[in-house]
């Protein structure tokens, strides 16, 4: 007899049509892993998040305003200020904070107090410039779901934030930078002071490039004995002005990117 014929499984069954307007959920793309070059075994990567490089101007320039109120330079004995200054001082051109128990104890050479003068031309523009980055920075990040459309002085400059920020962060660092190079008012007035100590010997030397080279070298000694120093805090809200500069720059950068995934640094090892 004829082995029996295997019958053929029936059909599956059709899956059922999807309702009007169904859009199926995007396959989600998966990214590439990055390949060592030959040699290296491991890798290590940081991506730079748009969410937090957003953050970093309003937070670094406020770091910035907040070391504003700490001594930027003084004349120090020890771990102790026996005069320093802090930015809002230099505005006004004041009289220095003073220790009087150390300067009593003459820690540091006194006399030029009365020499000092306002650091008002660098000085105002670059708290009214860091005031003004810091509101558009703060407000950018709290008026994010809100519409700027209702405030009218806001909503002509709105579409501009992100380069008012910039830029005033530029002229804020910029300023930081020719004060230090200038000198805030109390070093002006050491170095005011100890000129005019010596500036009787420096007409009698006039004539002898000897004599000027050791008349030099005595008046940076002198001021050496004034123990002058730039604190932590300058160098800080230095460094905090910079970093805030370079985050608006590469937040302009990812902006441009659109949609495409953020960037990743990657160190293979």
């Amino acid at each position: 007899a004829p082995p029996p014929v295997p019958q053929a499984a029936p059909p599956a069954p059709e899956p059922p049509a999807p309702p009007p307007g169904f859009l199926p959920p995007p396959v989600p793309a998966v990214a590439p892993q990055a390949e060592a070059p030959a040699g290296y075994t491991k890798s290590v990567g940081i991506t730079l998040s748009p969410v937090v490089v957003a953050w970093l101007p309003a937070v670094l320039l406020a770091v910035v305003f907040a070391l504003t109120f700490f001594p930027w330079v003084g004349c120090y004995t020890g771990n102790s200020a026996v005069y320093s200054q802090r930015p809002w001082g230099a505005m006004f051109g004041g009289a220095p904070n003073r220790n009087y128990k150390l300067e009593e104890a003459n820690a540091v050479p006194g006399g030029w107090l009365d020499k000092m003068n306002s650091d008002w031309k660098t000085m105002v523009p670059f708290f009214l410039l860091l005031l003004v980055a810091l509101a558009f920075a703060w407000a950018e990040r709290g008026l994010r779901a809100a519409d700027p459309r209702k405030v009218p002085p806001l909503a002509r400059l709105w579409p501009w934030r992100n380069a008012i920020v910039a830029a005033c962060t530029a002229l804020v660092l910029l300023l930081l930078l020719v004060q230090w190079a200038n000198g805030f008012g109390m070093e002006r007035a050491i170095k005011r002071h100890i000129a005019d100590q010596f500036a009787e010997r420096r007409e009698k030397a006039a004539s002898s490039p000897a004599e000027l080279d050791k008349l030099r070298n005595a008046e940076e000694k002198e001021f050496r004995g004034y123990e002058l120093e730039y604190t932590s805090a300058m160098y800080l809200a230095l460094g905090c002005a910079a970093l805030a500069l370079i985050a608006g720059a590469t937040r302009a950068a990812l902006d441009r990117r659109g949609h495409k995934p953020p960037p990743r640094l990657v160190l293979h090892y």
